[in-house]
């Protein structure tokens, strides 16, 4: 179209900054998630350093004698607690996802010159951000029973529903989030965190 677009420097290094910034955003949202969720998978560490510290004078014991009682425990709080966790933690990710996918475009296809070959790390870290997308088929089996859990539980029936148990749904949806979140996530963050500093030091954005 013969068009050229330009911006004063304060905006081209916003915008040079912007896929950066909302994908250290997305890791560590990421991070948060994983370590709230996985707290239902594993035994309170009441014997480590930290909680005898915390303790003092009380000694834990190393053989929890309620261990079943804290499995039903966390049988029927998970649903309801993924629910309000998912329902509104899932628009946080996509906002910060849209900004880098949008902030990404913007640079590559609108505001390339200065990029160089920082190009390829804007490129590799566009591609790395639509395919956390592709782990969303993965985790839907596990969301869906979670929530028609909680809607049953609700409703003070008894789930009809063969198969997996409320905290081995978490478990799947943590084993999966676990690999997006080292791979894709990771990936998406190293490239952009090179190609920033390549394209905001080289010509001084």
């Amino acid at each position: 179209m013969g068009l050229t677009l330009t911006l004063t420097p304060p905006l081209l290094t916003f915008l040079r900054l912007s896929p950066l910034l909302s994908t250290t955003g997305s890791l560590t949202h990421a991070y948060m998630e994983w370590l709230t969720t996985s707290s239902f998978l594993h035994a309170a560490p009441t014997t480590s350093g930290l909680s005898k510290s915390v303790l003092k004078s009380y000694t834990p014991t190393t053989s929890p004698v309620n261990v079943e009682e804290l499995d039903a425990a966390k049988e029927k709080v998970a649903p309801a607690w993924f629910v309000n966790f998912f329902s509104q933690g899932v628009w946080s990710v996509i906002g910060l996802n849209s900004i880098t996918l949008l902030s990404a475009t913007t640079n590559l296809y609108l505001f390339p010159a200065g990029l160089d070959k920082n190009t390829r790390f804007y490129a590799l870290g566009l591609l790395a951000a639509v395919t956390h997308y592709a782990f969303v088929p993965l985790v839907v089996p596990s969301v869906e029973s979670l929530f028609k859990k909680c809607a049953v539980q609700e409703k003070g029936e008894e789930s009809a529903e063969a198969g997996k148990s409320a905290v081995e749904n978490v478990s799947e949806w943590v084993g999966y989030h676990k690999i997006r979140m080292c791979t894709v996530d990771m990936v998406a963050w190293v490239c952009f965190a090179v190609g920033v500093v390549g394209a905001v030091t080289a010509r001084g954005v």
